[in-house]
């Protein structure tokens, strides 16, 4: 019996040290945890009043890497500086496969340079070299290796090009295999944002606007300032005339992506929905990063001068605007005939033109 309560007391000693233990641990768990959210807590008010961001801009905010990447390229090509662009997009490619703004502007630049189908060569020995050992590799290894996957979308941007640059006859063959390319690399145990915004660019040439919309939106979630899936999203959106989709997806981007032809839609969609002041700033900053005319710059100043001369009644600002373009592109047709209808234009006739159609 003695035994029996020597054993009983050491057993409830145990468990009594074990219950303290765990209760003090717990204590300290729940001070830490409380510590832990105050200091969030004081961290997250302390950014909003510094910043004043909501929850969607510090989301934004996460990639800012990825956009001074991408702006880099953008500043390159758009100044026409198409080596170095050349050269930093293919090195991006390396470094990180789902950077989409670099294959776009890796042909482009490659174009730029009369060197494309050097460079599409150059891929393909690459893909042929790369891929013929396919057999003595184990197919999950090379689904996880980093170089097939950037040769693969290197591979299917190129078709996307060709299909751009090509005439009509080529155009097709060239977006079908554009797509089952994009389709080969689904399997990639990574989530790419470049796989995605390319099967959303194919579906949006193919006039096909619910797969378009449901791969860009996809390649967004991935990569929410993906300048290429913001684009084609943008595009779908104007041209299905859903002008406050582009502006409510665009606006936040405004002053963070520094690409032309992406704020020259934001633009185009405040123009649309009468917000002519915002339509002028946009269309500026648009000129302001294509002043090479490379790009949707030549469209904005056309689209500005337009404004001027019968939003704003300004003949000479529209004229100004319009001999911008000749600067850089001194035979352009479309531009001298702006010229001349602007100096011939009476804003008293076509208001009483208006007025007469009214009544």
């Amino acid at each position: 019996m003695r035994n029996f309560f020597k054993t009983s007391i050491k057993s409830f000693l145990k468990i009594a040290i074990m219950a303290f233990i765990l209760t003090q641990i717990l204590i300290n768990l729940t001070n830490a945890e409380n510590n832990l959210n105050a200091s969030t807590l004081n961290n997250i008010n302390t950014n909003k009043a510094t910043n004043n961001l909501s929850n969607n801009e510090v989301m934004y905010k996460i990639n800012e890497l990825n956009l001074y990447e991408t702006n880099k390229i953008f500043s390159y090509y758009y100044n026409e500086d198409f080596e170095k662009c050349y050269n930093y997009c293919y090195d991006l490619i390396k470094k990180d496969p789902g950077n989409t703004t670099a294959y776009v502007f890796y042909f482009a630049s490659s174009y730029q340079l009369d060197k494309l189908q050097e460079t599409i060569n150059s891929i393909n020995d690459e893909y042929y070299d790369y891929t013929k050992e396919l057999v003595t590799k184990n197919n999950r290894l090379l689904e996880n290796d980093k170089k097939y996957q950037y040769l693969s979308l290197l591979n299917a941007y190129s078709n996307l090009f060709l299909y751009y640059i090509n005439e009509e006859k080529a155009k097709a063959s060239y977006l079908e295999e554009a797509l089952n390319n994009f389709r080969n690399t689904l399997f990639f145990p990574a989530s790419y944002s470049s796989v995605y915004t390319g099967l959303g660019i194919v579906y949006y040439e193919k006039g096909l606007n619910e797969k378009a919309i449901s791969n860009l939106n996809k390649a967004l979630s991935i990569t929410p300032n993906d300048p290429i899936a913001l684009e084609y999203y943008a595009k779908l959106q104007n041209k299905l005339q859903n002008y406050q989709l582009t502006i409510s997806k665009l606006e936040k981007f405004k002053n963070l992506i520094e690409y032309p032809d992406l704020l020259f839609l934001l633009g185009y969609a405040y123009e649309m929905t009468n917000e002519i002041n915002k339509a002028i700033d946009t269309y500026n900053l648009t000129y302001k990063l294509d002043p090479k005319l490379l790009g949707n710059g030549y469209i904005a100043l056309l689209r500005l001068g337009d404004i001027y001369l019968t939003q704003k009644k300004d003949k000479e600002k529209a004229i100004q605007t319009y001999n911008l373009i000749l600067q850089v592109i001194p035979d352009s047709i479309t531009a001298k005939t702006k010229i001349e209808e602007a100096k011939n234009f009476n804003p008293d006739y076509t208001q009483n033109k208006s007025n007469t159609k009214k009544k």
